[in-house]
């Protein structure tokens, strides 16, 4: 088959959205270029593979994945299914470059552009080019090959990593334009958070379309017959700490959606996204970050039980960047009852905060709030240390970056469970790519994370674009 890199018209709007800075941006080359590895030559299939999984834990760096790793270990729950994979038959793995158009660290909308559509783009773009070209995203390539689309996240279905995949916007915050293109582009199953972005007017104009807001709903509309929207929440959907019973988990949603997706006899692509991992690191919260991880994984665990012995179907885990760089560092037996410590947190950070604005706001509503949510009482000298911080706004930190109430009260509870994190950013860190199925025979040891999306291309029979 031919190749495809359409570009898309934009309007003027989105035009003008890029900004000086884009189009200064777009003149410069990019400083990374020499250090990329060589293309991967990826061989097109004659028989074309049916379907593809591509499985994103936002944020997930090695840190992430051995905290996720030892705390299933500490519950009785063995290793992970991701980790179960590296020692399958015929699983490829390779270390993956994570670096956007613009700078070493790269941000979710630039790394799933990557993917998405094969270039780097600048930080805070999605499938917009430097020079301010809109090629088509993946899912539109599948669309056009006649296959099922879907997406599932934990974020706003919006939210840069879905977006990265069917949408062309050159701001990853216009997501009301990102919703309406997801619709427009007739993607068959979307679910995850972001309703405040499908007001009723947008969804009025398409009839076709069912919307589940509950598991409930959920469970009973997965096999209808038109377009599936799941909503589950006005923003993101909640930490899986703090996931009420109605809201369907990451899990539960991955096999809606593969239930879904299967009846489609010519295949489908389906991104599946883990999106609060990262939220969580970004927040210094240790125990968020590590049972949204171990969900991811059971959704991991999930798509292998459908894939079973399947020889149809190309899976893809990987992370867009690392974030925060989180890990246990107390040695020993006290690294050993820290963890514990650790195991017994009920709640994330976002519920800490919440619950707390409903209180008289002092700092003993503050500490009260916090031993709910962790089972940790802090001490009078680490309870000072949070007023200066969260109250009187001190700069507690000689990072600057690394101040404010969220950060401060990661680095307290570090104390007591020996997980401390290197700042409230992502980091130039590689990550790990696991690959099975066909099209994934070529993966070699070190890539660039523009070489996933010819590998999908490949894959599906399509040659890659020059």
């Amino acid at each position: 088959m031919s190749s495809t890199h359409t570009h898309h018209p934009l309007s003027r709007r989105h035009l003008l959205g890029l900004g000086a800075g884009g189009a200064l941006a777009a003149a410069m080359p990019s400083p990374l270029q020499a250090q990329r590895p060589p293309a991967p030559n990826w061989q097109t299939r004659k028989k074309p593979v049916k379907n593809i999984i591509f499985m994103v834990s936002d944020g997930m760096g090695m840190g992430a994945f051995t905290l996720a790793e030892m705390m299933r270990q500490h519950k009785g729950l063995g290793e992970s299914h991701w980790r179960k994979l590296w020692n399958t038959e015929g699983v490829r793995r390779a270390t993956c470059m994570t670096h956007s158009a613009d700078g070493w660290v790269t941000d979710s909308a630039a790394a799933g552009s990557a993917w998405g559509c094969g270039e780097h783009i600048n930080n805070g773009a999605v499938n917009f080019t430097p020079d301010e070209l809109t090629p088509e995203p993946i899912l539109v390539t599948a669309k056009n090959l006649g296959k099922a689309t879907g997406l599932v996240s934990t974020a706003r279905i919006t939210h840069a990593t879905p977006a990265s995949f069917i949408a062309n916007v050159p701001k990853r915050d216009l997501e009301d334009d990102i919703a309406t293109q997801l619709l427009d582009r007739k993607v068959d199953i979307a679910l995850g958070g972001g309703a405040k972005h499908f007001p009723d007017e947008l969804l009025a104009k398409h009839p076709n379309l069912y919307v589940a807001r509950s598991r409930d709903e959920l469970n009973r509309l997965t096999l209808s017959n038109g377009r599936l929207l799941g909503l589950f929440n006005k923003g993101h959907c909640h930490y899986e700490l703090d996931r009420p019973d109605t809201m369907p988990s990451l899990t539960d949603m991955t096999r809606s959606a593969l239930a879904r997706l299967e009846r489609a006899d010519s295949g489908f692509v389906l991104q599946i996204e883990g999106g609060r991992i990262d939220h969580a690191a970004h927040d210094n919260d240790a125990a968020g970050m590590i049972f949204d991880q171990i969900e991811f994984d059971e959704a991991v665990g999930a798509v292998v039980d459908w894939i079973g012995d399947r020889d149809d179907t190309l899976l893809i885990v990987t992370a867009d960047h690392a974030t925060a760089n989180p890990g246990l560092t107390f040695y020993a037996k006290t690294g050993k009852r820290s963890f514990n410590t650790m195991s017994k947190a009920s709640r994330s950070f976002e519920w800490i905060f919440d619950e707390y604005k409903k209180t008289d706001r002092t700092i003993d509503s503050f500490v009260a709030t916090i031993e709910r949510g962790t089972s940790i009482r802090l001490s009078d000298t680490e309870i000072d240390t949070l007023r200066r911080a969260a109250f009187e706004k001190q700069p507690i930190d000689a990072f600057d970056i690394a101040n404010g109430s969220a950060m401060t009260l990661g680095a307290l509870l570090a104390n007591h469970t020996g997980v401390a994190f290197l700042s409230p950013n992502h980091t130039a860190d590689f990550v790990e790519v696991t690959a099975i199925g066909p099209g994934s025979e070529s993966l070699p040891g070190f890539i660039d994370n523009i070489h996933l999306y010819p590998m999908m291309l490949a894959a599906l029979g399509v040659n890659a674009p020059n």
